[in-house]
């Protein structure tokens, strides 16, 4: 699979859950994106390609982005797997606007796949683009997927920011 095709499966989801949405009770207009690792990539590309609209052939519009958030997304990094696509959908940061969503991103300090130049890296071309509205919370001495142990410190810490981070942004 290319990584357009990735972005491709996320779009067919997203047209299941605007159909089915009074199935689920799903509000459309409050839609956040998660995901960690290469799911914290796609995260960034399909959020940010669905607030874009240049992706409305493959993500339906009928979403709303009010929120992304990654952790230790690897942005950029596909190709090193040998991976392919469009150059947007390969490196998210080419899709981030003045207005793109808030993005809250959780990396660890020591994150031995990832490295976490590439979330410092993401978090300044928001603010090269003039957007302050994404933080990276920086979890000193955590390792790539240090969140996994749901009663551990790293973990807590970051439900204690992403669930207030939801709330601010919910709209």
């Amino acid at each position: 699979f290319t990584m357009d095709d990735m972005v491709r499966h996320i779009g067919i989801f997203t047209t299941y859950l605007a159909n089915h949405q009074d199935e689920y009770n799903v509000d459309l207009d409050s839609v956040f994106i998660s995901g960690g690792s290469a799911g914290g990539h796609l995260t960034l590309a399909a959020g940010l390609g669905l607030h874009s609209g240049k992706y409305s052939d493959i993500l339906d519009p009928r979403l709303k982005v009010k929120g992304l958030i990654p952790f230790y997304p690897a942005n950029g990094l596909s190709r090193n797997l040998k991976i392919d696509g469009s150059g947007a959908l390969i490196n998210a940061t080419a899709l981030v606007e003045k207005d793109s969503p808030p993005c809250l991103i959780y990396q660890g300090s020591h994150d031995g796949l990832v490295p976490p130049l590439v979330a410092l890296s993401f978090k300044d071309e928001y603010i090269d683009k003039g957007n302050e509205r994404c933080a990276v919370l920086n979890m000193l001495f955590g390792s790539h997927s240090s969140d996994l142990y749901f009663a551990g410190y790293y973990n807590q810490v970051f439900l204690y920011y992403m669930e207030r981070f939801m709330y601010k942004y919910r709209g």
